[in-house]
């Protein structure tokens, strides 16, 4: 077994200072600076301070996770409270900071943590600075943003989810629960589905990515298969991660790999077997249930670890969960059947530092956008429709299997 074992690296010297001060960018910012060494290695405990108690995001196995797949880690201190960044170089407009919070009270401490981390990135020739905290959406505040001169962009994290209160006891857990996801555990022990808990040997990532891989069908964006295995195993060996593989009549039929930070376990990624080889629209699970098992028992194992609450990470928003034309309906309604609940995140927002720039990254992104979305560029291309793409910068163009 292969484990990443490498610290991410310090990356400090991140921009060509003479430039952005030919650009009239303001030279200060009071409230931010770099991480120091020290700081760096207690990260997780820095976020675990943070007001929002932090997310599996913002950890250092996630930022470990993102070096393995090509991301440059840029460790920030906002405002007294550790933020990390990423570092992305865009063709022809140049780099920008993508940043997983920071953590902030309200609207208006983002707006100005905005424009400090703007002022500071500007000091390291950067084109632009996207911001995405755990504030939830508001109509009021995203008014507020636009006003302050922020805009909207493409999100790098589901502006959406279901939290699953694990609180109380098992009966308590269960009794939250809409009857269908109850009634569908005791289906799948009927149907005698077996879910363990498996190591995160080379195989078993292996088996659970063929089924992620085959149910993505390319539809939207996973690692390579070496980088899924590493990230795996460091959450693995950190103790605050677990494959799951659930099967039916032998076969494995789905699984899951979950990670836990502070009181929340995160549904981190997950496959299924399909009804037809080569078609990823629908699932082979059939009348097993096994989707629920495998769920109740990672809720058994996050309450073990001291959770108390499981972030199933992603679902259609409030205001389209009831859309059965939402491409992402199905997924919806079996989510949150463990909890009606839906969690609607404020999303990612952009402040440029060079507005020429940060617009041509823009369009390069809409550009990107629509070729993902054609059904007949895509025919020439030889690869499916992304009917919701994935082009952020994050993630690196090149991918080996």
């Amino acid at each position: 077994m292969s484990v990443v074992r490498a610290t991410p690296p310090v990356r400090h010297d991140l921009g060509n200072t003479r430039r952005a001060r030919r650009s009239g960018a303001a030279q200060t910012a009071s409230d931010v600076r770099f991480a120091d060494a020290d700081e760096i290695r207690r990260w997780d405990e820095l976020i675990l301070r943070s007001p929002d108690e932090g997310n599996v995001y913002r950890g250092s196995d996630n930022i470990a996770g993102m070096v393995v797949g090509g991301g440059t880690p840029v460790y920030l201190i906002v405002g007294g409270f550790a933020v990390i960044a990423f570092q992305v170089r865009v063709p022809v407009s140049g780099p920008l900071w993508v940043l997983i919070g920071p953590p902030v009270a309200d609207v208006h401490d983002l707006i100005a943590a905005a424009r400090e981390v703007a002022a500071f990135g500007a000091r390291h020739g950067i084109t632009a600075v996207r911001l995405r905290t755990q504030l939830r959406a508001n109509a009021n505040d995203e008014m507020a943003l636009r006003a302050a001169g922020l805009r909207r962009t493409p999100t790098w994290l589901d502006d959406s989810t279901v939290l699953v209160d694990l609180r109380g006891s098992e009966h308590d857990v269960q009794a939250r629960f809409k009857k269908r996801a109850r009634k569908s555990i005791r289906r799948a022990a009927r149907e005698f589905v077996v879910v363990d808990r498996v190591p995160a040997t080379d195989d078993n990532c292996r088996v659970l990515y063929e089924m992620l891989d085959a149910t993505s069908g390319g539809r939207f964006h996973i690692p390579s298969l070496a980088t899924t295995t590493a990230v795996f195993q460091r959450y693995e060996q950190s103790g605050r991660g677990q494959l799951f593989l659930a099967r039916h009549c032998g076969e494995v039929v789905v699984g899951a790999f979950v990670t836990t930070f502070g009181k929340t376990a995160l549904y981190f990624g997950a496959g299924s077997v399909r009804k037809r080889p080569g078609d990823p629209t629908e699932c082979g699970l059939g009348g097993s249930r096994a989707a629920y098992a495998l769920q109740w028992e990672i809720m058994r194992w996050a309450r073990e670890q001291g959770c108390e609450w499981y972030d199933l990470d992603g679902t259609p928003s409030s205001a389209t969960i009831t859309d059965e034309s939402h491409q992402r309906h199905g997924v919806g309604q079996f989510k949150t059947a463990f909890s009606e609940e839906i969690t609607d995140y404020l999303g990612a927002y952009q402040i440029d530092i060079r507005p020429g720039r940060a617009w041509t990254t823009r369009q390069l992104e809409i550009c990107a956008g629509r070729v993902d979305e054609s059904p007949l560029l895509n025919r020439l291309r030889r690869r499916p429709v992304r009917p919701n793409p994935d082009y952020v910068w994050l993630h690196p163009r090149r991918r080996s299997r």
